[in-house]
């Protein structure tokens, strides 16, 4: 990482959310407010690990060296295995919603219009058609730039059509309705799972790790970085372990806030097609050999969301998925058939 990019990351940094943040993780572990947050900053620097994976790592907590380096980080360890298990062209497949729905879109199973490649009469069509859809940014993420918009007959849909255009809302998808069994763990919105997939040279596929991303609140959108939490689940489509969120600080919560469900042996439904349908969606583009596939359900069975070109550590990785205070970062060498240069931490 260059002298500019570091210094860039001063300016930019999210300074209200880690200031929070290490105030909670000074609660939790007893150390001084700046302890904690030299830390971050040291490991920030020697290893490229954020402040949202050094709370999700409980490094607060591991303070030995050799234990926190089995811990991948998203700047150094994520960008060599994206990298090496991309090209350009992919991830700009992959980034680009309109690129994405126009690839993928017998696997979306619902309608979609693009407003960069239809006209007026045709967004008028499908907003009568669909009372209730999504529009998004093409290349937001971390669900920015996305609504969910709701029209009746006293909506001016000629207005709505140039305001969607001045957002550059270009992307419609029509509404999911998610799967009744679901709604106890996501009452609020959509709700996915997050699984990671990589390719193998033999052309088989790896699933790395399967999630479960829901919205503690939000009303639109399950993501993380929006106080969405996730956990994992087990090979037989269980929930593992208590919900995990890092906005605006670390917290575990072993029951959904808003419907007092437990989290711990929820089952996911038709978990096994769940499977399937993502081993089948990785083969598609060779190139983009590593993904983090956004999936829902509804009560016909899995739908994708979209997939992620480059799909966070922390969503592999969280400290309580091993007890043992040892991160997978073997696993991800076994995996990715690389070498990963172990941190000098």
């Amino acid at each position: 990482m260059s002298v500019f990019s570091k210094i860039s990351k001063i300016f930019t940094a999210d300074w209200t959310t880690l200031i929070k943040s290490t105030r909670q993780l000074k609660k939790d572990s007893g150390r001084s407010f700046f302890d904690l947050l030299l830390d971050q900053a040291r490991m920030y620097k020697r290893g490229g690990y954020t402040w949202a994976e050094y709370a999700l790592y409980e490094f607060d907590r591991i303070r030995d060296p050799k234990l926190r380096a089995n811990f991948g980080s998203e700047y150094y360890d994520n960008k060599r295995l994206v990298l090496g298990s991309s090209t350009a062209e992919s991830r700009t497949l992959f980034r680009d919603k309109s690129l994405f729905n126009e690839k993928f879109h017998q696997y979306l199973r619902r309608d979609y219009l693009d407003l960069c490649q239809c006209t007026e009469r045709d967004f008028l069509d499908f907003a009568g058609k669909h009372r209730v859809f999504f529009a998004k940014v093409p290349t937001g993420h971390g669900g920015a730039g996305v609504s969910r918009i709701v029209s009746d007959d006293r909506t001016d849909l000629r207005q709505l059509y140039q305001e969607l255009l001045a957002r550059e809302q270009t992307v419609l998808e029509e509404e999911i309705i998610l799967h009744p069994a679901m709604r106890a763990v996501s009452p609020t919105s959509l709700c996915s799972l997050r699984i990671g997939t990589v390719l193998q040279k033999d052309g088989s596929v790896e699933i790395l790790y399967n999630r479960l991303r829901t919205a503690m609140h939000d009303p639109i959108v399950d993501n993380i970085s929006r106080g969405g939490g996730y956990t994992a689940i087990s090979d037989q489509g269980e929930l593992m372990y208590p919900c995990v969120t890092f906005k605006p600080c670390r917290r575990y919560l072993a029951e959904h806030p808003v419907t007092g469900v437990k989290f711990v042996g929820f089952k996911i439904p038709m978990f096994d097609q769940v499977q399937d349908y993502v081993r089948e969606l990785a083969q598609l583009v060779p190139d983009q050999a590593y993904v983090g596939w956004d999936i829902t359900l509804n009560e016909q069975g899995p739908l994708l969301i979209e997939g992620n070109e480059i799909p966070s550590l922390y969503m592999y990785q969280a400290a309580q998925f091993y007890p043992d205070d040892i991160g997978p970062r073997a696993n991800l060498e076994k995996v990715f058939g690389i070498s990963l240069p172990a941190p000098e931490l």
